[in-house]
């Protein structure tokens, strides 16, 4: 599994030089443009199932390009919107990587888009019914994620206004419940997806290798081997006498390399004994 994860990690590296949040954001902000200038196209960047099964693969990566707060209002406010969403995606994104790691952020993207693709095309192909998803809520749940794991950090928004990860945590989730109440039944599924996709990767960092619970059972089960073996000091006695290093703690003991066998003696009789022959028993 370690070398799996490691022949994954060096074949991320290669395919992507740079952060996978930039190449996100690069989708949305053509998605943006794409959509005030030709609607029409914008059509075949998004994830059509029915459209995927018949071979128009690149629907998979191009629905992140779908803007990150589409508006009904004038092109200025719709631009400026979403320059602020995009904006926020990426810096809670960077966020999000900087404490996970580049591969497990990568990881999650992935997995995410992945995910929606699957069950988009699993659904077509069980019911007929092409639901197009959209990654609207794969990126907003960047926000949760931090929120959920530092939730007394404070964020500067646009450089100026400083918000508490909780609030984020709050506004993110009041949003995702009225969603998922008032929402199509598209809005549904995406957002049982992004909880799913996060519950799996925090049980992945919670309970995996590196994780606390793992961490803390190591610990635990080393302490169980380290007092199950107790390491018993003998002390040092003479075979003539029977004095030990406990009766004289400040006397020295030595071993004579005259006797056959190993017969130690204190100072006062190392070289007054007579030495021991192989069945003899020391005398002094």
């Amino acid at each position: 599994m370690n070398h799996f994860v490691n022949n994954a990690k060096r074949s991320l590296r290669r395919m992507m030089g740079g952060s996978i949040i930039d190449i996100v954001c690069g989708l949305q902000i053509l998605g943006v443009v794409t959509y005030l200038l030709s609607p029409e196209f914008f059509d075949y960047l998004i994830l059509n199932p029915a459209l995927v099964v018949r071979g128009q693969i690149w629907r998979i990566v191009t629905f992140l390009a779908y803007p990150p707060a589409v508006t009904g209002g004038d092109a200025i406010s719709f631009v400026i919107f979403n320059a602020i969403g995009i904006y926020c995606v990426r810096l809670f994104g960077l966020l999000v990587e900087q404490v996970w790691g580049r591969f497990k952020f990568n990881c999650y993207i992935i997995s995410g888009v992945l995910l929606h693709a699957a069950v988009s095309v699993l659904i077509y192909l069980i019911t007929g019914m092409p639901l197009p998803l959209f990654p609207n809520y794969l990126v907003y749940s960047f926000f949760f994620v931090f929120a959920l794991m530092f939730p007394d950090m404070q964020v500067l928004f646009m450089m100026l206004i400083p918000l508490k990860s909780s609030w984020i945590a709050v506004f993110e989730g009041v949003m995702y419940i009225y969603s998922f109440v008032r929402g199509s039944l598209i809005d549904r599924i995406e957002i049982l997806l992004s909880i799913a996709l996060m519950g799996i990767f925090f049980g992945w960092l919670t309970f995996g290798k590196k994780g606390p619970v793992y961490q803390k059972k190591r610990s635990r089960e080393f302490q169980k081997k380290t007092e199950k073996i107790r390491v018993v000091k003998n002390p040092h006695r003479c075979a003539v006498c029977g004095r030990t290093s406990e009766d004289s703690p400040g006397m020295e003991f030595r071993y004579c390399s005259k006797c056959e066998g190993s017969y130690e003696y204190c100072m006062d009789h190392l070289y007054t004994h007579k030495h021991v022959k192989k069945g003899e028993k020391p005398e002094e």
